[in-house]
């Protein structure tokens, strides 16, 4: 019986897994990849048992070989073609059968990726509907319409209804956007060719690309898309590019041996599904398909990670729980209050409804997604697709940027950087992009520069592609709205119309046929002498390509001059060519190679290293005619001819430079205070040096300190605050870790995060994971850009993911949560300053909110506490959250920003959207100022319509006999005009004769009624002859009435105001065009938290816009007869409109200036902000 293999330790996957990376030495180049779809988890469950077992608490159980161990420990790279042919029951010659292929798809599935299962629109919808703010709302919704069958006020009806509407239509909003995002995402879904050609039953046939199955025979072309995982059988000249997978850019020859026997990945007779054929062609069997494949598992791996929520989320349903909390326990209070103070269950549960409304702040649901979606627009207009809406303010708190390098920082495209003739440096400026009047370090004409040119050239095969791009073509193929004559119709127009526009194109930005390095060079000569023609002035007789055992290529061509027929051009490596030469050329004149030129190479050749410059050697050889005369047979096999006598003509060194924006764009990200960390698989040297050049790192680093000074990297640690680790420290740590709690593992990870500059150079995708994880344990709030399939984990990790879009896997871009689409890096920096933006202006908007609410709220404490009439009523409430809280609060997304918003350190993740300093500034604040000054224009109104403030108090309980509809107020009748009055005492006294001079007893009290303030039944009752008391046998005024200033007759009662309920409702428009002009000015003292408002511009239209709203919404409440029978509001004389409330706004805005001017000019108190930044900064 054949024993179950060993489980493999924690420490062994992980030092497998970076082991791997490193032994591809021929082609410099490693695959950053994922050995399993559950690798990550994987490890995780290893890495517990082996503590488990270290402290004796379980016994370790055997691991069953799964999916990451068959692919770790595959050998179908390595055994030979019989084995293989027999292994997977195929032919090699002639392939499967047809019948075959069936049923090996019924075994092995289709060969495509598993997409995660899709949340159904309605369920979304459905999501958005029911968050915890809609719920909210909602539940408010539903009390009104209780209140509506109970009281049948029609204004509950109306209530309900618009908050009904107002929670569907922003619910809505926000499903529309996101949906729209998705759609757009699914123009990406090119991770698979259409069609591939294989061969079945002896025969070529085109087949769809999902029927592959393990053991077809595949024809790989050029230019195509490799369909699946395959071992090479037969190639020509085939090289790869395997970005799309690794994120980095060097093509890579592939051959039908095989090269690394330990390890698949790094094998030439390997090609990966989802990589690009680059040149040539080849023959191959398919090992693997689509899940199985390596990308497949690597997608798996993003597709297990769980979605998290949003800061912006997290904080939104915070605050609303709070909110909810307190509304409903108020709410609750006043409901009990109301009952045992007399009033009745109904009144107090209008109460209770009202103040639940009156904290529930309408606005801010509708704000959110406003602001949301105008943002996610405004960065659409920037080429950057947001895919959640709420990413955008999760960018905006970002505190820390983990960046892939190749595609992300740099242009993914190899650049000729410096070249070194005649003994001298040149700065390698494009001739194309910097114009024909920059200053350019090296000379076109200079004899040297001609021979390295020639040399260049002549050693080179890239070539520029002017075939329409794969892409194109594979669209209009599948555009089912086409058939075949239409399909060839639109293929004609297209391939006629990039023609034309490749004419435009410059050559910088032009498609290429080759690998990157001989792109690089035809790239920076074509501009300078047409390339083409250049190397047909030459005849080509043979040469040898490059390989990795020489580590040079060559050209031997056809150039006549006095004393040679054949000239041999050389490039390869540069030690490699220095060595083959004796002579260098200075000038056009060979110089013999002495100990000076030695010197001058070994210092140049270590500068371009420590550049993290890719360098190519460049030398010649005119072979003399008399031994080599016309007609002679080279043999490039053999080497007969002299090939070790070169002379050595220059240096050109490479780099995949940073994007043009970058630096720059690191910089504000620095000046913000969010840290830039780079985390490559690159080289540590060429990844420090491209993060030198990008501004991420800026002072020397803990490794050159130990280099130069011969320490220990330990000694080394603190002697700077830039660092870079290697993959393999990361792996040591891990295994380090082993065994250890949980709040001891990762600190040696914790120590490194703590520089402000690193930089983490040869990592795996689960390395990368660890780095994410790292920093969100220090409370970072992290975004992750890259654009490999090795990068989408860690995007998918990050609080925030960023994938570009034109370099971009398909996977990257499906697991991020914002696509670049132009690849810019700099477009971060604007989505960090909207995010910010956006959490700025929504804190104010919360604060305007707040502030209004006090102003709803206190008026039922008061009405309950001072026993006033009520002073606003419910549906006013709901024009206040609507009216002022939607129109104008979502004002604020419109905003500028503040002028030193990009100078501010990043939020924490303890600094929460609604904190005890922003309830306090609303509640203790604002909000009393903007109450007491309508609770002062409220009783402004009373007092002009004769209530004055002194006998308001207590009114709300008063009660009386009320008057027959018809009578009129007369002082000089004992009964006031009173005739209901009248007739009780007439009933009196034919009861009693004997009270005939008594006008009043107390028993005629028990007539008496409560005043209705609340449903206005009292309006035409005039209450000088309800309010009276009986006193001596006589009835005297029980109120010390004041003057009627206002000479006002109702239009709706056609009774004059004064002394009428009535003037209750003119008091309540009056109290509600008071919060609107407070919160006009409010709105200005809010406008920026630090700077002045005298600097904030008055750009934004619909600040302007807003305040004509709220003017249309004065005029329609106060003048149209409608909506005051419906409403309950009044058409108000001119100093009614709120102008009792200006003294009031003009304190708080005067206040909130001082407040900003004391927090700008107070210095710091060694070094802690001062009280007033402290306490006074919302």
């Amino acid at each position: 019986m054949q024993s179950q293999p060993p489980s493999k330790s924690p420490s062994e996957i992980v030092a497998k897994f970076t082991e791997a990376k490193y032994n591809f030495i021929s082609n410099r180049q490693h695959l950053q990849l994922q050995e399993a779809k559950r690798q990550f988890e994987q490890l995780n469950q290893e890495l517990k048992l082996r503590r488990q077992e270290i402290l004796g608490k379980q016994r370790r159980p055997s691991v069953s070989v799964n999916k990451a161990e068959k692919f770790k420990t595959m050998d179908e790279h390595r055994i030979t073609l019989n084995e293989l042919e027999q292994k997977l029951e195929t032919d090699l010659v002639n392939g499967l059968t047809s019948d075959e292929g069936q049923a090996r798809i019924i075994s092995c599935g289709y060969n495509q990726l598993q997409e995660k299962i899709r949340v159904p629109w309605y369920v979304k919808l459905f999501h958005e509907l029911t968050s915890v703010f809609a719920l909210m709302l909602w539940i408010a919704s539903l009390l009104c319409f209780i209140l509506y069958g109970i009281s049948h006020d029609s204004s509950n009806l109306y209530l309900g209804i618009v908050l009904s509407l107002v929670v569907s239509v922003t619910g809505t909003m926000t499903f529309l956007q996101n949906q729209k995002s998705e759609e757009m995402m699914q123009a990406f879904k090119n991770f698979i060719p259409p069609e591939t050609l294989v061969i079945r039953q002896g025969k070529q046939n085109k087949i769809q690309a999902i029927h592959l199955v393990p053991g077809d025979i595949v024809i790989i072309e050029s230019g195509k898309r490799i369909p699946a995982d395959i071992r090479m059988i037969q190639v020509n000249g085939m090289k790869v590019d395997n970005s799309s997978l690794t994120g980095e850019s060097q093509i890579l020859m592939r051959s039908v041996e095989c090269t690394n026997p330990d390890n698949p990945l790094e094998t030439k007779n390997m090609i990966f599904f989802g990589t690009f054929c680059k040149e040539g062609h080849g023959k191959g069997v398919v090992i693997n398909t689509g899940e199985n494949t390596v990308i497949g598992q690597i997608a798996g791996l993003v597709n297990q990670a769980d979605e998290q929520e949003t800061p912006l989320r997290q904080e939104i349903n915070n605050f609303i729980r709070k909110i909810a909390i307190i509304a409903f326990l108020v709410g609750g209070i006043f409901l009990v209050f109301g009952l045992v103070d007399g009033y009745d269950a109904l009144t107090s549960i209008l109460f209770c409804t009202g103040i639940i409304i009156g904290y529930v702040p309408c606005g801010i649901l509708a704000t959110v997604t406003v602001a949301l979606s105008l943002t996610a627009k405004k960065l659409a207009a920037k080429k950057v697709l947001v895919k959640n809406l709420e990413g955008v303010e999760t960018l905006g708190s970002t505190s820390c940027i983990c960046s892939d390098k190749t595609g992300t920082l740099t242009q993914n495209k190899m650049t000729v950087e410096n070249l070194w003739f005649d003994g001298l440096k040149f700065r390698g400026h494009n001739s194309q992009k910097f114009g024909p009047n920059y200053k350019y370090e090296y000379d076109v004409n200079q004899t040297g520069f001609k021979i390295l040119q020639e040399c260049a050239i002549q050693c080179s095969d890239a070539m520029f592609d002017t075939h329409i791009p794969q892409e194109r073509i594979v669209k209009i193929t599948q555009d089912k709205s086409l058939n075949e004559v239409q399909k060839i119709k639109r293929i004609e127009q297209a391939t006629k119309d990039w023609d034309e526009n490749l004419k435009t194109i410059p050559w910088l930005e032009r498609p290429t046929i080759g690998d990157a390095s001989e792109t690089a060079l035809i790239k920076f000569f074509q501009p300078i002498v047409d390339v083409v023609e250049q190397r047909n002035k030459l005849q080509k007789l043979c040469k040898m390509p490059f390989n990795s055992q020489n580590k040079y290529a060559f050209s031997i061509v056809e150039q006549k001059i006095d004393d040679s027929l054949y000239c041999i051009y050389t490039k390869g490596a540069p030690e490699r060519i220095w060595k083959l030469c004796e002579y260098v050329l200075v000038d056009g004149i060979p110089q013999l190679k002495d100990a000076y030129w030695e010197q001058q190479f070994m210092k140049i050749n270590q500068q371009f290293g420590k550049n993290g410059e890719r360098v190519l050697g460049f030398a010649k050889l005119h072979l003399p005619k008399s031994q080599y005369p016309r007609g002679f047979q080279f043999n490039v096999d053999d080497y007969n001819f002299p090939f070790a006598k070169q002379q050595f003509v220059g240096l050109i060194s490479l780099i995949d430079p940073p994007k043009d924006a970058v630096p720059n764009a690191v910089i504000r990200c620095k000046t913000a205070g969010i840290k830039v960390i780079m985390v490559t698989g690159d080289q540590p040297v060429t990844a420090l040096a491209i993060a030198k050049q990008c501004n991420i790192v800026t002072e020397k680093t803990v490794n050159e300190y130990q280099e130069e000074q011969n320490i220990s990297f330990e000694d080394a640690f603190n002697k700077s605050n830039a660092i870079v680790i290697h993959g393999d420290q990361l792996t040591r740590m891990m295994i380090d870790d082993e065994g250890k709690p949980e709040s001891e593992k990762g600190r040696q990870l914790s120590e490194w995060l703590d520089k402000q500059q690193i930089v983490f150079a040869r990592t795996s995708p689960a390395q990368k994971l660890i780095i994410v994880e790292g920093c969100q344990k220090k409370g970072h709030i992290v975004a992750v850009t890259g654009d490999g399939v090795n990068d989408s984990p860690a995007i998918k990790r990050a609080d925030i993911g960023i994938s570009m879009g034109i370099t971009g896997s398909d996977v990257a871009k499906d697991a991020a949560d914002m696509i670049l689409l132009n690849d810019d890096f700099s477009n971060i920096v604007i989505g960090i300053e909207e995010g910010r933006k956006i959490f700025d202006n929504l804190k104010k908007t919360i604060i305007f909110c707040l502030c209004g609410n006090i102003g709803e709220v206190l008026p039922y404490l008061s009405m309950v506490a001072l026993r006033i009439p009520l002073p606003i009523t419910t549906v006013l409430i709901l024009f206040i959250d609507l009216g002022i809280g939607i129109v104008t609060g979502t004002a604020f997304v419109y905003e500028d920003v503040e002028l030193d918003i990009m100078t501010r350190r990043p939020r924490s993740k303890e600094e929460h959207l609604v904190t005890p300093k922003l309830l306090y500034y609303s509640y203790c604040v604002n909000g009393v100022i903007q109450f007491i000054g309508c609770l002062f224009c409220y009783f402004v109104i009373m007092n002009d319509y004769g209530f004055t403030p002194k006998e308001l108090f207590g009114m709300n309980f008063s009660s009386g006999v009320i008057p027959s509809i018809n009578d009129q107020y007369d002082p000089l009748d004992p009964f006031f005009g009173n005739t209901n009055l009248r007739n009780i005492y007439y009933q009196r006294i034919a009861q009693n004769p004997s009270s005939v001079y008594q006008y009043c007893q107390s028993q005629d009290l028990n007539y008496a009624e409560k005043i209705d303030w609340l449903y206005s039944t009292n309006n035409k009752v005039d209450l000088r002859m309800m309010l009276l008391a009986c006193s001596n046998g006589k009835w005297q005024q029980a109120v010390e009435w004041g003057e009627c200033n206002v000479d006002h007759v109702s239009p709706i009662s056609q009774r004059p105001v004064c002394y009428t309920t009535e003037a209750l409702q003119h008091a309540q428009t009056g109290y509600y065009f008071a919060m609107i002009v407070s919160q006009i000015c409010n709105y200005f003292a809010l406008r920026t938290n630090k700077t002045t408002m005298l600097y904030q511009r008055l750009g934004n239209w619909f600040m302007f816009f807003s305040f004509f709203t709220l003017l249309v919404i004065m005029m329609c409440l106060a003048f149209i007869y409608p909506i005051n029978i419906a409403l309950q509001t009044r058409d108000l004389v001119f100093q009614h409109f709120g102008m009792a409330v200006f003294p009031f706004s003009l304190y708080m805005i005067l206040f909130n200036e001082f407040r900003k001017f004391m927090t700008r000019v107070v210095p710091q108190s060694k070094g802690l902000p001062s009280w007033w930044s402290r306490c006074m900064l919302f």
